[in-house]
């Protein structure tokens, strides 16, 4: 099983949901097993983590 993270710096909420929706579509060739969701304090979405073989 491999991991890929993506952080969320200063970009909006809509440009970080959509970065991570261009690599999945990038990678059709991968199959994805989980995402885990990382939330700050404010309950803002911080970071996803991608697990796929």
């Amino acid at each position: 099983m491999r991991l890929f993270a993506f952080k969320r710096e200063v970009e909006s909420y809509d440009g970080f949901t959509k970065r991570i929706n261009d690599w999945v579509n990038l990678h059709k060739e991968i199959t994805i097993v989980d995402y885990n969701f990382g939330y700050d304090n404010d309950g803002e979405l911080q970071t996803v983590v991608v697990k796929w073989k």
